[in-house]
This record gives structure tokens, sequence and C-alpha cells, in this order.
């Protein structure tokens, strides 16, 4: 936000500069055309744009009304003034204003809430809940393909058995 003020500031310094500079051309106009020059209204010098730190820290107006009440009391207390909790008590902070939200929002919101609840349960707010799927059935070998893959393996084996007889 600072660097935007900033932007806009330096802008209305380089505008008020031309504005300078096309007024004293205006002037020189007149003065070689022979026609009276007329003052034009001051207009107010450039101002440089005013920097600030990046980091700088801004307090609320209830946080430096705190840090000065803080401070009198703690001065008050050194300078041993009776009072020093009379001058903190003097200026309180103002409150901040609570966030209100209306009960249609609240409804909304709680809405939403039981929807999402419902969905992570399985169950949905309008339809009743799903049936269970059905068990998968388990898948059997039938004893045909068993003896077949039985008599692959005992094949796959004697060979390995024969490169190693003759190795």
């Amino acid at each position: 936000m600072n660097s935007d003020i900033n932007k806009y500031l330096a802008l209305q310094a380089a505008l008020i500069n031309e504005k300078a500079k096309l007024e004293s051309r205006l002037n020189e106009i007149c003065q070689v055309l022979g026609q009276d020059v007329s003052a034009p209204a001051a207009s107010p010098a450039p101002t440089t744009p005013t920097t600030t730190t990046k980091g700088k820290r801004t307090f609320s107006a209830a946080t430096r009304a705190k840090m000065k009440a803080s401070q009198q009391a703690r001065w008050a207390k050194k300078k041993g003034k009776a009072g020093g909790k009379a001058l903190a008590d003097a200026a309180p902070a103002p409150k901040k204003a609570k966030r209100t939200m209306s009960e249609a929002t609240k409804a909304k919101m709680r809405a939403a809430h039981q929807a999402r609840w419902a969905k992570l349960k399985g169950k949905t707010g309008s339809s009743p809940a799903p049936a269970p799927a059905a068990k998968k059935t388990k898948r059997v070998i039938s004893p045909e393909a068993k003896a077949r893959m039985i008599a692959g393996a005992k094949k796959r084996w004697a060979k390995v058995n024969a490169a190693k007889k003759a190795a």
C-alpha cells in the first residue's frame, strides 16, 4: 500500500513540475507576441514523495493509546507522583467492533458443513443410504487349469535340473 501512495505522490510531483514548465513557456510566448502577461496563480512547490522503509511497523490507534498510557504510568512511577495507575486507566483503548453474521449466512454455512460430513460418512442428505456393494466372490481355479500349471512347472524344473547335470 505504501508503494501505491509513493507512486501517487511521485506522479503528483511530476504533474506539478509539468504544469510549471507549461506556464513558463506560455509566459514566454505571451512576451514574444507582446501581450500582457498575467501572473498565473502561484503553484505549490513540487514536493518529493516521502519514502518509507520496508518493514516499518505501524500501530493501531488503540495500541498507540495503550503505549502512551503505560509510558505515562512508568514516568509517574519513576518521578514518585501518585496516580501512576490512574493515568494508565484514564485513557482506555477504544473497543474493536465485533463482526456479526446474518442468520441466513449461518444457516448456509451450517448446511454446507452438514453436507460435507454426510459426504465423508457416505451418506447423502436427500437420498437414502446407498446399498452395500455385493460381496465379490473369490476366484477359483478349475482342476484342469491347476493340472496344466503343475505340469508346466514340473517341465520347467526338469529343464533346470538337466542343465545342472550337464554342467
